[in-house]
């Protein structure tokens, strides 16, 4: 008769502050990954809306080549096609938060598109009536409003970015993944390993969802 083998973890113990270094690493490059591709993101919207049809159709294009390209793919061909193609010094952790980056800015560059459709037309023309600059009229009146209305979708694109982030293991990057695939290999224990990593990604992806959600309530618009 098969005896089910008896769980051990003494070593996930032992080894703790490894694996919550390497979710705080995560986190990191998850929040400038997120960071990046709104910045991304807002630059393709102004793209999109140009009256230009080639910066128009261009962006257009960008968006769907994002959103077509799996991120483990751009992550790969990063770190081992360009910077070699180029010879370019980029570190594993940088590679990684370029390709969070690039993989969601068409996703964020929809989110800003629907925030800023979803503002009344009026708005901008009692802000022209009152002879606000291009200006004040983006930053004072439509941005707060955007704001308020991307939080939830936003919040969604860091918690994917935090889950893609452990795909960095493949290059290296010391993170959850990477050393709880160390310590598989090491006690050739790949449950109590890989458990105690999803066990973390959960208690993280409910911590910011709560935090997001909380945000969104206090930022909701009356």
């Amino acid at each position: 008769m098969n005896r089910t083998p008896e769980l051990d973890w003494s070593f996930v113990l032992d080894r703790w502050p490894l694996l919550a270094k390497g979710a705080l690493l995560d986190i990191y490059m998850a929040i400038f990954g997120t960071i990046a591709a709104c910045v991304l993101g807002l630059l393709i919207v102004g793209a999109r809306a140009s009256k230009s049809r080639i910066l128009s159709g261009a962006a257009y294009g960008y968006i769907q080549v994002t959103r077509g390209i799996p991120f483990y793919v751009l992550l790969l061909w990063l770190y081992f096609g360009v910077a070699t193609a180029l010879d370019l010094a980029l570190s594993a952790i940088t590679c990684t938060i370029i390709a969070l980056a690039l993989t969601d800015s068409g996703k964020t560059a929809e989110i800003f598109r629907g925030g800023f459709m979803s503002i009344d037309a009026g708005q901008l023309e009692a802000a022209d009536a009152i002879g606000l600059s291009r200006g004040r009229r983006y930053f004072d009146v439509l941005l707060p409003q955007v704001i308020r209305v991307v939080i939830p979708p936003l919040g969604n694109i860091f918690v994917g970015q935090l889950k893609g982030a452990t795909l960095a293991a493949a290059i290296a990057v010391p993170e959850m993944v990477f050393h709880a695939q160390e310590m598989s290999v090491t006690f050739y224990r790949p449950f109590e390993a890989f458990a105690s990593v999803a066990l973390i990604l959960i208690t993280l992806v409910f911590l910011f969802s709560l935090m997001f959600l909380t945000l969104e309530r206090k930022l909701r618009l009356p």
